[in-house]
């Protein structure tokens, strides 16, 4: 299972863009001690000591505290690393939804728990991202009824913290609020995330903006309580 690798917009300040798409749960690293890099990620790893650009997080809290995750985990400090990475999901960011469903449905550096994993694997397909849907599919067929059934709990009593209609609602409120503030403005600056002319720093926001709210509002699932991989949810929806 790999984990979301979408270049998203850059510009000045932007430098958690290097960490976004970091293969968090599986670097193969022992309990305890700093992971070390696969091939292809040289440049996240040693991107990590920099710091998260504070200002990010009054705009776009999900994508603030999933750099914060990236942060720990290659410092190698896992539990902060998975709190971050909650903190973030219930912003709305799929891409830590996405790494907390193949953590936990692997055992990778947290307890294995396949029903948990496979929970956090179908919010985080929730707007039809090719390889969230594609990993979910996969992880639904490795799983027995027991473990499904278990999974289908989890997932009911997590949406009202971590699916869109809560989460992505809330950031989106938050972002739209704190953006109208800053509108008009002549001259702008974002702690640790750029400064300049209004249209500079608008543009780059509305950018990253874009970035992370991409396929909000779709919809995975057919029905309200029962998880089910995308292939059935297309046949139901027929």
């Amino acid at each position: 299972m790999q984990h979301d690798t979408r270049q998203r917009p850059t510009g000045r300040g932007c430098r958690w863009v290097a960490v976004l798409g970091l293969t968090l749960a599986a670097s193969g690293a022992f309990a305890g001690d700093r992971p070390q890099a696969l091939p292809g990620e040289e440049g996240a790893r040693a991107a990590a000591p920099m710091p998260c650009p504070q200002g990010l997080e009054r705009f776009l809290p999900g994508d603030y505290y999933f750099c914060r995750a990236a942060q720990h985990f290659w410092s190698g400090y896992q539990e902060m690393a998975t709190s971050a990475l909650k903190e973030a999901a219930r912003w709305g960011s799929k891409p830590a939804q996405y790494a907390l469903g193949v953590m936990y449905f692997n055992g990778d550096r947290v307890p294995a728990n396949r029903p948990l994993g496979l929970a956090w694997l179908a919010l985080s397909a929730e707007r039809h991202t090719p390889i969230y849907e594609a990993t979910f599919v996969s992880a639904y067929g490795k799983t027995g009824a027991a473990e499904r059934a278990q999974a289908n709990a989890y997932w009911n009593s997590m949406k009202p913290t971590y699916a869109d209609a809560v989460a992505a609602a809330r950031a989106k409120l938050r972002f739209d609020r704190e953006f109208a503030k800053i509108k008009g403005n002549d001259s702008i600056y974002i702690d640790g995330l750029a400064g300049g002319s209004s249209f500079s720093v608008t543009q780059l926001l509305q950018n990253e903006q874009a970035a992370f709210f991409a396929g909000y509002q779709s919809r995975v699932y057919v029905g309200d309580a029962t998880l089910v991989p995308i292939g059935e949810a297309a046949k139901a929806s027929q």
